[in-house]
C-alpha cells in the first residue's frame, strides 16, 4: 500500500476577511466605476449588461487559493471563478445514504488528532469486550469478498447488504455497531471525514486494542458500495490448507499474512484461551492440537476445521511456531496484515 499522509483537518477552513479581501474589494470598486453605464442622450441610463464581477458574498465563498491570487484574478468574469453548482438535493441525499458519514476520498489518510479523538470516544461507547469478537469479524467478512482474479469486492461496507448469507450469520450485531458509530459521530470533527467502510475497519482495530492487542493505525478514505459484492468468495470453514492458501493468494495475501490474520480467532468462543483477550494463545493451542484429545468431550468444539489444518501444513507451521514463541512478532505482523486487508478493493490504495 502506498504511503499515507495526515491532513490537519478533514474540512476546509472557513475563509475569513483579511488583507487579500480588502485589496480585491478596492479593485472591484474601481472596475465597477469604470464600467458603470453612461446616460444616453435622453438622460436615461441604458440597461446594464450582466455584471462580470462577483459579489462580496460570492467572493467569500471562493477557495482560499483564489483569494491569494489577488485582485487581478478577481477581475475575470464571475463564471470563471465560482465553483460549479452543487448537486441536486436528491443526489446529495442518495450519496449520504450510500456512504454514511462520508463517501470516501481519493486516497488513504491518517485521521487528524481531532478526528481520531472523536472516533475513539464513539468507539469506546459502542465497542465493549463482549462485542469485540463480532467487531473484529465484521471487517474480515467485508474485505473477504475481494478477488484479484475476478475483480471487485473488498472492504467497502457492502457487508450490510450481505448479512443474510450463511457465512455472515451473527454479523447483524456487528453492523449495528457501525450504525451506532455513524449516529454518535454526527456533529463531531469526524462528521464528513469517515465513511461506513472506514468505521468497519476502525471498529475492528479498536476491538483488538481494547482486548490487549496492538494499536493499529488505520487510514481513512474508503468509498462505500451501493450494493452487495459477489457471493462465494469467502474462505470456507472446511477448506484444506491448500484451498486456504489459494484463496488468500487471490486476495494478494501471503501465507505469512494468512497465518497472522488467522490469529484473530483468539477472540471469541472458539476455545483459544480467554475469549476477550487478544494474545498469541491461538498459536500455542494450534501446536498442542487439543481437538485431537480423545479424553476431552469438548475437543471438537475447539477451533474450526480450517484452523486444524494449519499446523499440519509445512508452509504455515514455521509462522505458527514463531508467533507461539514471540507475541510481539505476532502483534507486529497482525497489525501490518490487518491494514493491508482493510485496503483490499479500495481504488488507488494497493
Amino acid at each position: 500500500m502506498r504511503g499515507v499522509s495526515q491532513r490537519p483537518r478533514c474540512t476546509a477552513p472557513r475563509v475569513r476577511e483579511g488583507p487579500q479581501f480588502a485589496s480585491a474589494s478596492r479593485a472591484l470598486r474601481v472596475r465597477a466605476a469604470a464600467n458603470a453605464p453612461q446616460p444616453n442622450q435622453g438622460g436615461e441610463a441604458p440597461p446594464a449588461p450582466p455584471s462580470p464581477l462577483i459579489s462580496r458574498r460570492q467572493l467569500l465563498s471562493l477557495p482560499a487559493p483564489l483569494l491569494l491570487l489577488g485582485a487581478g484574478a478577481l477581475l475575470q468574469p464571475a463564471a470563471a471563478l465560482l465553483p460549479a453548482p452543487a448537486a441536486p438535493a436528491a443526489h446529495a441525499a442518495a450519496a449520504a445514504a450510500a456512504g454514511g458519514i462520508g463517501a470516501g476520498s481519493s486516497g488513504p489518510v491518517l485521521p487528524s488528532p481531532e478526528v481520531k479523538a472523536a472516533v475513539d470516544k464513539a468507539l469506546a461507547k459502542a465497542v465493549t469486550k463482549g462485542k469485540a469478537a463480532v467487531a473484529l469479524r465484521l471487517p474480515f467478512h467485508d474485505a473477504g469478498t475481494f478477488s484479484g482474479s475476478q475483480g471487485g469486492g473488498g472492504l467497502n461496507a457492502s457487508v450490510r447488504f450481505e448479512l443474510d448469507r450463511p457465512e455472515n450469520m451473527g454479523l447483524k450485531r456487528g453492523w449495528r455497531i457501525v450504525e451506532q458509530l455513524r449516529g454518535d459521530l454526527r456533529g463531531t470533527p469526524a462528521d464528513g471525514c469517515v465513511s461506513d467502510a472506514d468505521l468497519v475497519a476502525l471498529a475492528g482495530a479498536f476491538a483488538v486494542r481494547l482486548c490487549g492487542g496492538p494499536d493499529i493505525a488505520v487510514p481513512i478514505g474508503r468509498p462505500v458500495a451501493a450494493g452487495a459484492d459477489p457471493a462465494g468468495r469467502m474462505p470456507g470453514e472446511t477448506f484444506s490448507a491448500e484451498q486456504l492458501k489459494a484463496a488468500f493468494a487471490d486476495k494478494g495475501l501471503s501465507v505469512q499474512e494468512m497465518v497472522a490474520l488467522s490469529g484473530a480467532h483468539t477472540l471469541g468462543s472458539k476455545g483459544f484461551g480467554d475469549p476477550v483477550r487478544f494474545d498469541n494463545e491461538y498459536y500455542t493451542s494450534l501446536l498442542r492440537r487439543p481437538w485431537t484429545n480423545p479424553d476431552d468431550p469438548m475437543a471438537s468444539m475447539i477451533g474450526l476445521p480450517s484452523d486444524h489444518v494449519l499446523p499440519d501444513d509445512p508452509d504455515c507451521l514455521p509462522y505458527i511456531r514463531t508467533y507461539a514463541e514471540d507475541q510481539d512478532a505476532f502483534f507486529r505482523d497482525f497489525a501490518a496484515a490487518y491494514v493491508k486487508m482493510c485496503a483490499l478493493g479500495v481504488p488507488g490504495w494497493a
